[in-house]
């Protein structure tokens, strides 16, 4: 819609638009093809997954928790997990701790992969998403032989995990871990060290280290700007604790440094999992008393567990009643929510054609925003 006064028009960049990589619009005003203002309406999916919970046992929950945010289901699963191990005061035997956090790790891989995938397919490269299906289907095969299930895993339950890791998954575990160095030199050569790309995202949507603070952003998207800031360092919940690890962060807070640490914490996961292989404890993988009946809590409690997902912090926040069987109320604090708000102030004087590399950096997920 023109302006009739100059050159200032109004664009609707979705809701069904291929790089908002779900159901989002974004109410553009543009001059020529600078953005002089961004509005982003999130609510075409309406999910209404917080309170469809508030009718449903806490062990009947865990597959909604799956389907949050789509792409890293075993992770937000640990965030809920450990709330309920919260409010009984139990703790999960140290293998299965560790076992979770192998199938963290494995998720962020998992979903980091299909976010360098999308992002260069918006900007026009294919092959690296197709590259990355193949690699991420090689993990949808570990979760398949522990868990039955390939993407919506259900498997973190309260006092553990439903079923153990074979040795058979465990190898499968260590194969994956030595093939995919072989894919991170094909992201390096078609990306990272692409000069097209390299155009196409260098100096473009930077994000300062005030910005990323004051709009609470979190994940890459908060270290790319240099804030050394994570849940797995800060809380040190799961096994994060017997590992020697530290954050990666960058400095140039641009759609670049987004991809480049993406592909920086892959390498990370993949030590990480490798260290876990290496002093995965014997013993019980649950306590199964504990989740092969109703749970009931005993006392009113307000509860805040979180994690830290491929997009940054997951929380839950947990309201429960006196002798409940289910939760009062929840509420998900979603990173990709805050990533999709700031969106309003990102794009503000950027080009269009920059529009689609600066929301695959951002890399969020709808159906975590709608909730």
């Amino acid at each position: 819609m023109l302006n009739k006064h100059d050159d200032v028009y109004e664009l609707n960049f979705g809701p069904h638009h291929p790089s908002t990589h779900g159901v989002l619009r974004l109410k553009l005003r543009l001059s020529g093809e600078e953005v002089l203002s961004c509005e982003p309406e999130i609510g075409y999916l309406c999910r209404n997954v917080e309170k469809i919970v508030e009718s449903k046992k806490f062990l009947s929950i865990i597959p909604y928790i799956d389907r949050l945010d789509y792409l890293s289901p075993a992770i937000q699963e640990h965030a809920y997990v450990l709330a309920i191990e919260k409010l009984l005061k139990v703790h999960p035997p140290k293998r299965a701790v560790f076992i979770r956090t192998i199938f963290d790790e494995l998720t962020r891989i998992s979903s980091h992969i299909m976010a360098i995938g999308s992002m260069t397919y918006d900007l026009g490269c294919l092959s690296l998403f197709l590259y990355g299906f193949e690699e991420r289907e090689k993990i949808m095969e570990i979760f398949d032989e522990v868990t039955g299930a390939r993407m919506h895993i259900s498997y973190y339950v309260p006092g553990g995990v439903f079923a153990d890791v074979s040795q058979q998954a465990i190898q499968m575990i260590r194969s994956f871990l030595g093939g995919i160095d072989q894919y991170l030199q094909i992201v390096d050569r078609l990306a990272l060290n692409n000069r097209i790309f390299i155009r196409r995202t260098k100096n473009i949507g930077n994000i300062s280290k005030s910005q990323a603070i004051e709009n609470g952003l979190s994940g890459v998207n908060l270290r790319a700007s240099g804030i050394v800031y994570d849940v797995r360092n800060s809380i040190r919940y799961g096994a994060y604790k017997f590992l020697n690890f530290t954050p990666i962060t960058l400095t140039g807070g641009d759609c670049y440094d987004r991809m480049k640490l993406r592909t920086l914490e892959v390498r990370q996961s993949v030590y990480l999992i490798e260290e876990l292989l290496e002093i995965l404890p014997r013993g019980d993988f649950c306590i199964e008393a504990l989740w092969k009946k109703d749970i009931k809590i005993p006392e009113e409690k307000v509860i805040f567990s979180s994690t830290e997902t491929p997009r940054g912090e997951f929380g839950i926040h947990m309201f429960v009643a006196e002798n409940s069987m289910m939760p009062l109320r929840m509420h998900f604090k979603s990173p990709s929510f805050a990533h999709i708000q700031f969106l309003s102030k990102l794009l503000v004087g950027c080009k269009l054609p920059d529009i689609p590399a600066i929301l695959g950096s951002m890399d969020f997920i709808m159906g975590c925003a709608d909730r």
